[in-house]
């Protein structure tokens, strides 16, 4: 449904970024389903037509709101090129702190929300928000797990399933309870400690107590 010709227009303007931001207020508010172009417009302050001169059509629109802030989220949840420099405890509670300070964002929550409603209808959208967001991350991390295993500072078979279980621990049900409203203030700091420190016990290598 989302094809290459329904992709917006490269050097978005100032009004194409009002349309998004209106986009994404109403999406968040009222669903997908309930929302309208001529809503986005006149939440946006501008006329249908410059709308449509940006975005062919709604699932259009979605589409590129859900982009751009996964483009955004992807920008602080990036590894920074440092932490192959630091030592492994602290490279991963730089990863950990990243990823849970955006697992929670309710702007992230929001979006995920209305994807989730929305993704049997438009299962495009579920490939799209994943591909832009956390399959960057899970890239990200694996790329970084594979450098410490080939350094020796762990001990894994495959680092993709060691990437899977190292979010999978940080994410837990914290993202449930996020979307819920009921995560509890300063979770995320003790999640990240806690997490970290278990993975390192689980892939120290063979006669190391103590990762590095």
């Amino acid at each position: 449904m989302f094809s290459k010709k329904d992709q917006p227009n490269s050097g978005v303007n100032a009004k194409a970024n009002a349309a998004l931001d209106a986009a994404q207020y109403l999406f968040g508010e009222h669903g997908y389903g309930a929302t309208s172009m001529d809503a986005v417009a006149a939440k946006a302050g501008v006329s249908k037509a410059t709308v449509y001169a940006h975005f062919n059509n709604k699932q259009q629109l979605f589409a590129a709101m859900v982009r751009r802030e996964c483009d955004r989220c992807i920008q602080k949840m990036a590894i920074p090129d440092d932490v192959h420099d630091m030592q492994l405890q602290a490279a991963l509670r730089r990863i950990a702190d990243a990823f849970l300070q955006v697992l929670v964002m309710p702007r992230i929550l929001a979006i995920f929300r209305v994807v989730i409603a929305e993704a049997r209808r438009f299962p495009e959208l579920g490939h799209i928000f994943y591909d832009s967001g956390p399959g960057v991350t899970f890239a990200g991390v694996v790329t970084y797990l594979e450098r410490a295993q080939a350094q020796g500072l762990i001990r894994t078979d495959c680092p993709r399933l060691a990437a899977y279980q190292f979010l999978g621990m940080l994410r837990g049900d914290l993202q449930l309870r996020a979307l819920l409203g009921i995560a509890e203030p300063g979770e995320v700091e003790r999640i990240a400690e806690t997490s970290v420190a278990a993975f390192l016990r689980a892939y120290a290598p063979m006669g190391d107590s103590c990762i590095r």
